[in-house]
């Protein structure tokens, strides 16, 4: 009996041109998905990274009347955490609710930074898989109307020729739409860890300029 085995590179190129052609797209999407999760995650976990003594060293400044040299220690930090700080300590001497909106506003900018783009991946978890069913239904209905013109035995044979075609593009826009998904999660939560890190500097840093002489 002949070897009936398919492998996965006539899997996923022996079908027509659409069938290639939406597969090289989703393909390219998920290399491009890969690539982007893996900048972005690299540049959140380096933004994550805070001096753990940072209010504790700019509670000591502030005691001893360095303002400057808070503000210094803030810049070499450069987290958002201690730019946030930064903010603050730029408008000591105005009132505590202005120096809170300030700080808040400056940790939205923060947080509009660390979510660029990343809806790219959510638009692509839910595009993916929709493009590869598109695709697997057009080539059956193209099937189908030529099915409609040829005698049965051929029509058996064309059928089982042309179904795992239209499975192609909808495995790969699964699998690339999985991947957008779980991608888009963690980024996802590395933002909102940061945003709770931020949150957390602001409302101890306006306890320590707010707390009794």
């Amino acid at each position: 009996m002949a070897n009936q085995n398919i492998s996965v590179w006539e899997f996923l190129f022996g079908g027509g041109l659409l069938s290639v052609s939406l597969i090289i797209i989703l393909i390219f999407s998920g290399i491009a998905a890969i690539v982007f999760f893996a900048q972005k995650l690299l540049a959140l976990n380096k933004e994550n990274r805070v001096d753990p003594y940072l209010l504790k060293n700019v509670n000591d400044l502030l005691n001893d009347g360095r303002i400057q040299s808070a503000v210094d220690f803030c810049r070499r930090d450069n987290s958002p955490e201690s730019r946030s700080v930064e903010k603050g300590l730029s408008r000591l001497g105005r009132p505590v609710s202005e120096i809170s909106n300030a700080m808040e506003t400056h940790a939205q900018i923060e947080l509009n930074k660390a979510e660029k783009n990343i809806s790219y991946l959510a638009t692509l978890s839910g595009a993916a898989p929709m493009l590869g069913l598109l695709g697997g239904i057009l080539i059956l209905a193209s099937t189908f109307g030529t099915l409609s013109k040829t005698d049965v035995a051929t029509s058996q044979n064309l059928l089982a020729g042309d179904f795992y075609k239209a499975l192609a593009p909808s495995a790969v826009g699964l699998i690339v739409g999985f991947l957008s998904y779980v991608f888009h999660n963690i980024l996802v939560a590395k933002v909102d860890y940061l945003l709770m890190k931020i949150q957390y500097h602001t409302n101890e840093f306006l306890d320590i300029i707010n707390k009794p002489s």
